[in-house]
């Protein structure tokens, strides 16, 4: 007999100023059964169980169909009795950048999140809220929300981080030896670069509705907290339009090394042909069959001529050296 399916995780945590509960639902009906708190959080880490959230919280079809249209840009839904947020956490997996969707739903004094695939940012988040640290336990649904936001907007920050210490060695590495492996990890952190880009910008329009168009969610102490995730969004985008920037300049001080260092060769090569050039015209000279050359019999034309050459050529290399042309 093969293995049953892993049923789908659903944990729940719930608690006011001066209770806290956790655990784990076996059904997502078993989340009407939850009260007596002032917040209860639910978190969901498959998308099979969305048709019953439909049907247990009564949510839109069209929540449905985004899920199960497997992209979609981030976006922001605001119905007249529940708000829901859809956006990307970004993580790093197999030495590149993997996104997830997650769903946020607020509904009341209940927030839902739905994941694609388990694992999240949030357990600082969980952790703060089981030792009463912060403003958790003071503050409704509503500020949970915002927390949430704020750290799938916070981890792009080390992806981030990392991106430019790899760039950082990256100059090092071309100023040092430049080769074709540079520059297709250049390339590569370009990739990651735009890949984190088409995920952030679109937050801008989307937390710009939320803060808009889904006031009526938030209490007036979290009101401010939602426009600052809008200019968090922007500081993280112009972070990532400067690395974007280094990286074009990683690119273009690639090529300028290669360069330079062509030169470098074609000077060395230069210098030494020219150093040949007459020490070339007198062996050929002399490498003529012409009878009459009275120098040819003279017992000491062989080292003279020698030594004429050397002179010759140490001469050059001391005037190239003079001149810094080596």
């Amino acid at each position: 007999m093969g293995e049953e399916p892993e049923k789908p995780r659903i944990t729940v945590i719930a608690y006011s100023k001066d209770r806290f509960m956790s655990g784990k639902l076996s059904d997502i009906r078993e989340v009407l059964e939850i009260t007596g708190y002032d917040v209860v959080w639910v978190n969901v880490d498959t998308v099979s169980l969305i048709p019953e959230l439909k049907e247990v919280l009564g949510i839109h079809e069209v929540l449905v169909r985004d899920f199960k249209r497997g992209a979609g840009r981030p976006r922001v839904m605001v119905f007249p009795d529940y708000l829901f947020v859809l956006l990307h956490q970004i993580y790093e997996k197999d030495g590149g950048l993997k996104r997830e969707r997650i769903g946020l739903l607020l509904k009341g004094n209940l927030l839902v999140t739905v994941q694609e695939i388990p694992g999240d940012v949030f357990d600082p988040i969980r952790e703060s809220i089981r030792e009463g640290e912060g403003l958790f336990r003071e503050r409704g649904a509503d500020y949970l929300l915002f927390a949430l936001l704020e750290a799938i907007v916070e981890n792009y920050v080390p992806i981030i981080e990392r991106i430019s210490s790899r760039m950082e060695e990256l100059e090092a590495r071309i100023l040092s030896k430049g080769d074709e492996t540079v520059l297709r990890r250049i390339h590569s952190i370009r990739q990651e670069i735009l890949f984190m880009r088409r995920t952030v910008f679109p937050l801008l329009e989307a937390f710009r509705k939320l803060e808009l168009e889904g006031t009526s969610f938030f209490s007036e102490e979290t009101r401010p907290y939602i426009e600052e995730l809008h200019g968090h969004v922007m500081e993280v985008l112009e972070i990532l339009e400067g690395q974007r920037e280094l990286a074009n300049s990683l690119v273009e001080l690639y090529y300028s090394t290669i360069s330079m260092k062509t030169n470098d060769i074609i000077r060395i090569l230069t210098v030494v042909s020219t150093i040949f050039i007459p020490l070339t015209f007198i062996t050929g000279l002399y490498g003529m069959n012409f009878r009459y050359m009275p120098e040819l019999y003279w017992r000491y034309s062989y080292p003279v001529v020698l030594l004429a050459m050397l002179v010759i050529a140490v001469g050059m290399l001391v005037y190239f050296k003079k001149k810094v042309w080596i």
